[in-house]
């Protein structure tokens, strides 16, 4: 008899009490530079341009990254892609993709969690205006005390705790976290394929030997025990022209979910959804319930 996958543990903006992904965390490890490779492989982070197989070849109309140059980010690049077989859940609403490099900073190496901050925030309108740029995030969580002085203009990584925290503070959409240990990320796709059938926006996921932050945009279920995600890559160094170049170099694409996530590693995620109506009440007085 297969062994069950152990249950995950959900609170609606709850702490993790330290065991959030990149919490505290200073300068880049191995995790951030050797992150399996999406769909039939990709280069490592920071070759200097959208690159796709194995080889990390140059796609033809792929440009090189100058320094310094803000890119316009571009909107919904999942759309067009082909779906596998099975039942689909996809996000509502519109998103803009962040990726390293993307506003002119060289983030490369630690700054995956705020790119996908940043993509969570741009939902449901799919707009830019009130997305907080990294150095906004750090004197944020400096300011509320989740970090010590001197934390702003450092290369620090945040993970899916901080990213709550930031969706609060900056007014983005509502986010509720969810501490998955080892092995349990297929026992989470039935909740997953609910959240995105019920309305909700993109997810973010971490982890502890994972420690590249990504975002969720969809779950396919079957046929049989077939289970795939979309994913979305903040990875990608470069200037993208397109969503179609980004799906073909494979910074956004399904990936079985037997490959997307490491069964060694806890996860956490941080779920979106449409803000509440009316005021927000206060943090330590929202329901814990989901």
């Amino acid at each position: 008899m297969p062994r069950r996958a152990p249950p995950a543990r959900c609170a609606r903006l709850g702490r993790a009490g330290g065991r959030g992904q990149g919490r505290g965390r200073g300068a880049p490890g191995p995790a951030h530079e050797a992150i399996a490779p999406p769909l039939g492989g990709r280069p490592r982070p920071g070759t200097g341009a959208c690159a796709v197989g194995r080889g990390a070849r140059g796609r033809p109309g792929t440009r090189k990254r100058p320094a310094g140059e803000a890119l316009e980010p571009l909107r919904d690049v999942h759309l067009g892609l082909a779906a596998p077989p099975g039942r689909q859940a996809l996000l509502t609403g519109h998103y803009l993709y962040f990726h390293y490099g993307c506003d002119g900073l060289d983030d490369r190496g630690w700054g995956c969690g705020y790119r996908t901050l940043q993509t969570l925030c741009s939902w449901p309108e799919g707009r830019a205006a009130g997305v907080p740029a990294p150095d906004a995030v750090q004197a944020a969580l400096e300011a509320m005390g989740d970090k010590p002085r001197g934390f702003r203009g450092s290369r620090g990584w945040i993970g899916c705790v901080e990213a709550s925290l930031c969706l609060e503070h900056f007014g983005g959409p509502r986010a509720r976290l969810c501490h998955v240990l080892p092995g349990g990320m297929r026992a989470q796709l039935e909740p997953l394929f609910t959240h995105f059938e019920g309305g909700g926006g993109p997810v973010m996921a971490g982890g502890g030997t994972d420690g590249a932050a990504k975002a969720l945009l969809g779950v396919s279920l079957g046929p049989g025990s077939c289970a795939h995600v979309l994913l979305l890559d903040p990875h990608c160094w470069g200037a993208p022209r397109s969503p179609r170049e980004l799906q073909d170099a494979g910074w956004v694409g399904w990936r079985d979910v037997s490959l997307a996530f490491d069964p060694d590693s806890f996860y956490n995620l941080c779920l979106t959804s449409r803000p509440d109506p009316g005021p927000h009440p206060p943090l330590q007085a929202r329901n814990l319930a989901q």
